[in-house]
């Protein structure tokens, strides 16, 4: 064996047994382990990180759930953990002691996204300071106004324009859903569809950088600290952190620029500049960063509930046909709209149903304690970061009998434990355990309910959605159920469906409301511009 390699073997393994001595010492200190709580057999410095797999790891954690009870510890790479998956439990920690519960954990992989100057760019990644309680208070007002004006008919719009995109190019459905979402969230934004070609992919690449199962130095941290110049990850991370960052402010400036001319509409980089002496947001930097991350957050949300819909509709016809005649009774011949929304009862059902069998963020989002603590005669220290495992909570038989299978029925019948009336308001996706707890639960949950019922509601009213059919042998191609990817927030793999309009009479009608909704667009457009032209002039 070569003397490098010699001398490497030796100096790992002389550090491990340091570590192994430094661990069995501190074992016997409350101060820095979890005391009393159950959970798996731990190796020195690697806890269980060795047996956790990257792809689909929330199943290991709730077998671990129904090995240890429904709150354990565990440990990786020194750091330690807390899972919960009992809701109660969820509850007790961290909403009732949300002011020791509400920190977020250090992701390795980015750029200080928890504190300092970097805090100032992921608000949901944020730890608990100045940046994340400004932040927080700026994005709430904005999505409360947007909710409130209901969005200016722009889900409608959108929800159209992905309805004619599907109509002619339907093996591309995934490109357009996500666009779909995307182009939302660019018209609350910056008031221009078009930037969602750019918004998308950056995203995505945000949200595998802060994922396990993303770059390796979000398991194997200690590779974060090489030199930048043998330091590939953390070479690509800056590249992808600076352009995003660059790209966020250019659409600031260029909203400025536009109402320089008196030719930008209402959005929420417009309502910002317009009030910057009245927030307490610092300047254009952390602006164009809450701004931006509002949009991608928007991204998020949406696709992927909106992936696993089309997969429930394949698998249970009999529902889909359930919400095609409750939006035909209700919408009369016309496509639904948020104000539908208070009647459509059944597809929401369908909605928060499929949320609950497919959720979105299976293992939860990390908290970290920010102090000594105790529950239920176990320690807990600083720094522990509590995992709310929310795929357990989903699968909990006792709310939710029969829970590995589609049941919409759970929502709308007497005698199911979720049933809540009045109808007009359940069931609703807001409150649920997949958008988080306490202070740190998703200020987005009006956005992504009322874009998924346009979306879901236009969905049923154009087509029905069914499997592929192989050209060469005439075959049905399944739809996978248990295929995903395995980031922080997951969407089905790739699949083939089919997307067959209910009638040619309804396929008409669907070509030319796309057709009006674009023409009138942009003659709105071009009279706002007439009118900013015509008053330049009188200045």
């Amino acid at each position: 064996m070569h003397s490098l390699t010699l001398y490497t073997v030796g100096f790992a393994v002389f550090g491990w047994a340091v570590y192994a001595l430094y661990e069995a010492i501190s074992k016997r200190n409350a101060k820095y382990n979890p005391r009393g709580l159950p959970g798996p057999a731990l190796v020195p410095y690697i806890g269980r990180i060795h047996d956790l797999p990257i792809d689909y790891m929330w199943l290991k954690f709730k077998e671990w759930a129904d090995t240890y009870g429904p709150i354990y510890r565990t440990k990786m790479l020194g750091a330690n953990f807390v899972i919960i998956s009992d809701e109660s439990i969820a509850e007790d920690i961290l909403v009732k002691r949300a002011k020791v519960y509400s920190d977020r954990p250090e992701i390795r992989s980015l750029f200080d996204p928890k504190s300092t100057h970097g805090s100032m760019e992921y608000l949901p990644l944020m730890g608990k300071n100045q940046y994340w309680a400004r932040q927080r208070k700026f994005t709430h007002a904005y999505l409360t106004e947007a909710t409130n004006t209901r969005y200016h008919g722009i889900m409608e719009l959108e929800a159209k324009r992905w309805m004619y995109n599907l109509l002619n190019e339907p093996d591309n459905f995934g490109f357009s859903l996500e666009e779909m979402a995307s182009k939302v969230m660019c018209q609350l934004t910056w008031d221009d569809h078009t930037l969602s070609t750019y918004l998308t992919p950056s995203a995505w690449g945000l949200l595998t950088q802060m994922s396990p199962a993303g770059p390796i130095t979000n398991v194997l941290t200690p590779l974060w600290h090489l030199p930048m110049f043998m330091n590939p990850w953390k070479t690509a991370e800056r590249k992808r952190h600076d352009e995003q960052q660059a790209w966020w402010m250019d659409q600031l400036l260029n909203t400025r620029r536009l109402m320089e001319e008196g030719k930008q509409r209402p959005c929420f980089t417009r309502n910002f500049l317009e009030t910057a002496g009245k927030t307490s947001i610092s300047g254009d930097h952390e602006a164009s960063s809450v701004i931006g991350m509002m949009a991608l957050v928007g991204i998020f949300t949406v696709a992927g509930p909106l992936y696993y819909f089309l997969v429930s509709m394949v698998h249970h016809p009999d529902w889909q046909g359930k919400c095609q005649e409750e939006v035909d009774r209700v919408c009369k011949g016309r496509m639904p709209t948020i104000a539908d929304m208070p009647n459509l009862p059944i597809l929401r059902a369908c909605i928060k149903e499929t949320m609950r069998w497919k959720p979105n963020v299976p293992t939860g989002v990390a908290h970290e304690c920010e102090a000594d603590d105790w529950y239920g005669g176990y320690f807990i220290p600083k720094g522990t970061r509590i995992l709310p495992l929310d795929y357990a909570f989903l699968r909990n038989p006792v709310k939710y009998p029969d829970p590995e299978n589609f049941r919409p029925e759970r929502w709308l019948e007497k005698g199911w434990p979720t049933f809540k009336e009045p109808m007009s308001k359940f069931p609703t996706i807001k409150g649920m355990s997949s958008f988080g707890w306490g202070q740190r639960q998703c200020l987005g949950m009006s956005l992504t309910q009322d874009e998924m019922v346009v979306a879901t509601g236009a969905l049923m009213w154009a087509f029905n959605l069914k499997r592929k059919e192989d050209p060469t042998t005439g075959q049905e191609i399944e739809v996978p159920l248990d295929k995903s990817n395995s980031l922080l927030i997951v969407k089905p793999d790739p699949f083939q469906m089919a997307f067959e309009p209910r009638s040619a009479a309804r396929r008409a009608q669907l070509i030319e409301q796309w057709k009006q909704a674009e023409s009138k667009d942009a003659e709105e457009r071009a009279a706002f511009l007439r009118a900013a032209e015509k008053k330049e002039v009188l200045c």
